[in-house]
């Protein structure tokens, strides 16, 4: 399953920088550009705002200076939007000019903190992640050194590196990381928000992944309940769990608690990717073994052959998936006492085995 994550969540877990240089009676030239781009950026006019942050800067440069910090900060801005409209290649000289500029500006290192979370981010989305790696780790030697002030972008500097590490299989590495966020995220009033269901999910990924269904049951628990206030059922993460609170549930025996997880999950999966997917093939199986475990034979086998069909027109009789699919399904065949059919789907499978295996 690969739909992507809506470009508002994206755009929420970047980071915009403000200046407070100068007082509203100045009234700048730049700090009207500035105020009219974000102005327009909450409206949702992406292109005008990159406009007035681009005419913030020119003026900014030649009335502050080009290595003043409200050029990098306008620089960093504007980068933010190009990020959120996956425009990398024009983001990221605009991140590391901010930086440049803010590593030279006393007093900005809270400033400089953002910009290199949001570097790290963007190197991650395009998974350059030996990039992003010391970039997140530099932003958590500064939020370190903020404390309490720091607030949810330690948080975010956590969760950024702890998905790098997840998804290079160091899940030792990325729990604790999960975790330290998770708690900020809750210190921070945050404990609701849409990165504390995004933490919860991952770790409770981990947690599951070492048989720890125990720990593992609540975080999913919690992450669909966000989730589901927030009117995000439908995005991959929430199927997952869905799927994954599901089969806890089962092999604990809570077949009532499972059974609306595991239909929401395949509901969702027809609507969003149609009723001959092959993610859509998995979740006939779940909610098939499901029923099988509660000796519902005749609500089980329409779902087996439903996804022995779907998986034979995806990938070939042959497919050791098909293969495996066909078996289960003979299986539960048998148990309902027809076992001349659940033969023909044996001899089938073992013949088209065969087959594989002397070519």
């Amino acid at each position: 399953m690969n739909w992507k994550r809506t470009e508002t969540f994206l755009l929420c877990s970047l980071f915009f920088l403000l200046s407070g240089r100068y007082t509203p009676a100045q009234s700048p030239e730049w700090k009207k550009d500035t105020a009219a781009a974000v102005a327009a950026n909450q409206r949702g006019e992406y292109a005008l705002a990159q406009t007035f942050y681009k005419r913030a800067i020119e003026v900014e440069e030649k009335t502050l200076g080009p290595d003043s910090a409200e050029v990098a900060i306008s620089l960093n801005n504007i980068a933010v939007l190009y990020q959120d409209k996956q425009m990398y290649s024009q983001a990221e000289p605009l991140y590391r000019r901010a930086m440049a500029i803010l590593e030279k500006q006393p007093g900005q290192e809270y400033s400089l903190g953002l910009t290199l979370n949001n570097l790290a981010s963007l190197y991650h989305d395009e998974s350059l992640d030996v990039s992003a790696e010391p970039l997140y780790k530099r932003a958590l030697t500064i939020w370190g050194a903020m404390g309490k002030k720091a607030g949810v972008n330690e948080a975010k500097a956590l969760t950024g590196l702890a998905d790098i590490y997840h998804s290079q299989g160091k899940d030792a590495d990325a729990e604790p990381l999960y975790e330290q966020a998770l708690i900020v995220w809750y210190d921070e009033g945050k404990s609701e928000s849409a990165e504390a269901a995004e933490t919860d999910f991952r770790l409770a990924e981990i947690y599951q992944s070492r048989s720890k269904n125990v720990e593992a049951q609540p975080m999913y628990a919690e992450a669909l309940a966000i989730w589901e206030r927030a009117g995000q059922m439908e995005t991959a993460e929430a199927v997952t769990s869905l799927e994954k609170l599901g089969e806890i549930y089962r092999t604990q025996g809570k077949y009532a608690e499972a059974e609306p997880l595991l239909k929401q999950a395949l509901e969702t999966k027809q609507s969003k990717l149609g009723p001959d997917h092959l993610d859509v093939a998995a979740s006939l199986g779940n909610l098939a073994l499901l029923y099988y475990c509660e000796s519902k034979y005749t609500d089980a086998e329409p779902l087996y052959r439903r996804a022995v069909e779907i998986r034979e027109k995806n990938l070939g009789p042959s497919d050791p998936a098909v293969l495996q699919t066909m078996q289960f399904y003979a299986a539960l065949l048998r148990q309902e006492g027809r076992k001349t059919e659940a033969q023909q789907l044996e001899t089938r499978a073992a013949g088209t085995a065969g087959e594989i295996a002397h070519p």
